[in-house]
């Protein structure tokens, strides 16, 4: 398996990265992705929020782990904000699962 790269607020779980930086909120999450056998991965960047469904919401695609962590943490305060919009979205039970698509 080839090494997908690091980053210091990305913290991996059970097969996703959840990406935070400290203690403050959870910015999102994300996910290696490759579309076919032989096809690069890709990075798939999901928030933490969810949509009626209960199912994360994809947000971007980033070439690398570290690219896809620099632009969640760039965009802080934007994902914290759409992910207190959405939380009334979210069904009851809904866990802290990574990204369902």
């Amino acid at each position: 398996m080839r090494d997908v790269g690091a980053h210091p607020w990305a913290h991996l779980e059970a097969g996703y990265w959840r990406i935070q930086v400290w203690d403050g909120p959870v910015l999102g999450y994300v996910m290696r992705h490759r579309a076919e056998l032989g096809d690069p991965f890709t990075f798939e960047v999901y928030a933490d929020a969810r949509n009626e469904l209960g199912q994360r919401i994809w947000l971007r695609r980033e070439d690398s782990l570290n690219s896809a962590a620099a632009w969640m943490i760039q965009n802080s305060d934007r994902l914290i904000a759409f992910a207190a919009r959405h939380a009334a979205a979210a069904p009851a039970g809904a866990d802290d699962a990574a990204a369902t698509s």
